[in-house]
């Protein structure tokens, strides 16, 4: 059974649907020669008309990645290679990832306790706004460093997320993945109802169990990119 791709709101639906198989191909799920799926089973996977998949299919023949013959299908003409740079960059944007992470694991669980300890009320409703917040990424978490008022701390934190960018496009990280974000959202309300306890132990706990869930996670999804490599 083919994969079914949840589309976000924000960008228009064709140009997500380019995205998505772009991504496919960068990760060599399409090699050149390949024949992409069908209309529908693309309106299928993507959950979009066919209107739309048509106009991705068109400006991705427009762009050179695929020939769309009639009758017959659209077949790939890149090799994945050809879209290196994308995934040069990917390879920079997951070391400092897992850089930035590491830090975080280091200094964010204390953030968290210093938070159960000291917040004001008023900041801990604001706190409990972003745990179902996705967009802007890392709301929750700058909203609770924000708590501290301590200004070196918010500029630390906003230069990790510049080092965080996510570099491609075409390929969905697992912040925006359906089942992951879930868990996100899960682990950043037990965080939140740490804090708001005024539990600092439990909020240390928390922190520190989320951010190790997020460095494994991303992990698993960079060996899936780049299997074999460390």
């Amino acid at each position: 059974m083919e994969k079914r791709y949840k589309l976000t709101s924000g960008k228009k639906l064709y140009e997500q649907v380019l995205e998505r198989i772009k991504g496919m191909i960068a990760q060599g799920v399409y090699q050149k020669g390949d024949m992409l799926p069908s209309e529908k089973e693309l309106m299928e996977m993507m959950g979009v008309s066919r209107i739309t998949v048509r106009e991705a299919l068109r400006l991705l023949s427009e762009a050179g990645l695929i020939e769309t013959r009639k009758g017959k299908g659209s077949f790939i003409l890149i090799d994945h290679t050809q879209l290196i740079p994308e995934l040069t960059a990917m390879r920079e944007y997951r070391r400092g990832f897992l850089d930035s992470t590491d830090a975080r694991i280091l200094l964010e669980p204390a953030i968290a306790r210093k938070a159960a300890e000291s917040a004001a009320r008023e900041e801990l409703e604001d706190l409990a706004s972003c745990v179902y917040t996705t967009l802007p990424e890392d709301a929750f978490h700058r909203t609770l460093i924000a708590t501290l008022h301590n200004p070196i701390l918010l500029d630390w934190f906003d230069q990790l997320l510049k080092v965080e960018a996510y570099p491609v496009s075409g390929l969905i990280p697992p912040a925006r993945q359906g089942s992951i974000s879930a868990d996100f959202i899960s682990q950043h309300q037990k965080i939140c109802d740490a804090i708001r306890g005024r539990k600092g132990e439990y909020a240390y706990f928390y922190m520190k169990e989320h951010l190790e869930y997020v460095r494994e996670t991303y992990e698993e999804y960079f060996r899936f990119l780049f299997p074999g490599e460390e």
